[in-house]
């Protein structure tokens, strides 16, 4: 038996995958299933919703209030943790890319909070997390929660030390004692200007995927702004209006593999039953195409969409 889902259920759904708190997706997966209609056909999508909205209020009620100061509110196209152990440098990379002023000493700890920024990549704003040091005397469950919630992290050592190799080792054995072995990382190697760090760098080249920069010199910074970009597995795409100017500074962020529908459900939700077509503009070209509902978006797609 068909669903016959109504319009609104599509458009509630696309809030949904934009949501980034616990307690909006909480209200929307509710508003869902009041809308969602009753009969045999949808019996499956109801206990999926169901089980959703109580997985979510069971991950709520676990959640203790004392540590709502370490809670950081999702913002931007993405949010992206940094974390380390003592005296990497992480305080100064949040420093370098965002225009927060987190304090920066020689001395471990004293980051003691978590502390956002917004770092600007081309026209979007993606937001950094700075964390306070990990190790394995000091990997407190609320900061697992923060780095489980994250769409990404920033691992970031010191190259100049001599040990960086089992620092790596010890950040991995914590992430995998969170099961978050397999979260989307890049390991920052820090310090690249110092003594010792070229050296310890090409060692480390052969084990694993590091990224050399330099927070004092700024050495390979804007090439990790792009991977901090690439990480997110994000697309930009930009909705033309028929007959008028695109606006280039306002795109939409999509999950990389998108289809057109979402973004037409997320400007207007009679657009599922009224899609007509779509005119695609590649970046570059003037000469469009046209294309269907299913069409899969790249990165700064425009999309001219018609109706009936």
């Amino acid at each position: 038996m068909p669903a016959n889902l109504p319009p609104q259920f599509y458009s509630l759904n696309a809030r949904l995958q934009a949501a980034k708190g616990d307690e909006e997706k909480i209200s929307i997966l509710e508003e869902m299933l009041a809308i969602c209609p009753k009969h045999k056909g949808t019996e499956k999508l109801q206990k999926d919703l169901k089980r959703k909205i109580s997985k979510l209020k069971k991950a709520e009620k676990r959640k203790p209030k004392k540590e709502s100061i370490y809670y950081v509110k999702k913002e931007g196209a993405g949010q992206v943790v940094i974390i380390g152990l003592p005296s990497g440098g992480k305080s100064s990379l949040l420093n370098s890319l965002t225009n927060a002023k987190a304090k920066v000493s020689p001395h471990p700890f004293t980051t003691q909070i978590p502390q956002p920024g917004m770092m600007r990549y081309q026209n979007i704003l993606i937001q950094l997390v700075d964390t306070p040091p990990l190790s394995k005397e000091f990997s407190p469950a609320w900061l697992g929660a923060i780095i489980k919630e994250a769409d990404g992290l920033l691992i970031v050592f010191d190259l100049s030390k001599d040990e960086v190799e089992s620092e790596i080792k010890e950040i991995q054995e914590i992430l995998d004692g969170w099961q978050l072995k397999d979260k989307k990382s890049i390991l920052v190697g820090n310090k690249i200007d110092l003594e010792g760090a070229k050296e310890n760098f090409e060692k480390l080249k052969s084990q694993f995927k590091i990224r050399a920069i330099s927070c004092l010199n700024g050495f390979g910074l804007e090439e990790l702004r792009r991977e901090i970009f690439d990480l997110l597995k994000i697309v930009r795409v930009y909705a033309k209006p028929p007959n008028k100017e695109v606006d280039l500074s306002q795109p939409f962020i999509l999950k990389s593999g998108s289809p057109l529908l979402e973004l037409a459900i997320k400007i207007n939700p009679n657009f599922v039953t009224n899609f007509k077509y779509a005119k695609l503009f590649k970046k570059g070209s003037k000469k469009p195409l046209i294309v269907g509902k299913d069409y899969l978006f790249q990165d700064e797609d425009i999309v001219e969409i018609h109706s009936y």
